[in-house]
């Protein structure tokens, strides 16, 4: 007795259903250490909004935002007796994640510059790969808007 397999149809072949299947790389819990970091404005035109950016162990570049804000704990009856003091008003000092790229690569250094005339700060990253790349956060997007190979890897 013989067994009959399925006849793959001719038009179905290993290279078509290789382009057919869509692979999704998700990490499930980013890398804890930071790398390095840099301190600038990155998103915003307006002055005194300072940004941290910092990459990690695993390739990915993180936006924070520095919030001050004040938090008020004090009674209005201190008012009324004439003390003057602020001590009652606490400032809290918070880091609010803006954005965060996924690389797929080694990075190993990060820098902020400003461009002369710019009102805004980019980021060089030098990666393992022999890239230097430099990024531009407008608006909380980042865009790459320069990525020469350097070295003897690089080239």
């Amino acid at each position: 007795k013989y067994i009959k397999y399925r006849e793959i149809p001719a038009t179905m072949t290993s290279v078509t259903s290789a382009a057919a299947m869509k692979l999704l790389d998700v990490r499930l819990k980013h890398a804890g250490s930071i790398v390095s970091s840099a301190i600038g404005e990155f998103t915003s035109s307006t002055a005194g909004l300072q940004e941290i950016v910092c990459i990690r162990a695993g390739g990915t570049i993180d936006l924070y935002r520095i919030v001050i804000s004040q938090v008020g704990g004090g009674d209005k009856a201190n008012v009324d007796n004439g003390d003057d003091d602020d001590d009652d008003d606490e400032v809290q000092t918070t880091l609010k994640l803006i954005t965060r790229l996924e690389t797929r690569s080694v990075l190993r250094s990060i820098c902020s510059v400003r461009v002369s005339g710019g009102k805004r700060d980019v980021v060089v990253v030098g990666a393992d790969g022999g890239c230097c790349s430099i990024i531009d956060f407008e608006n909380g997007v980042a865009k790459v808007l320069h990525c020469p190979a350097f070295g003897k890897v690089g080239r």
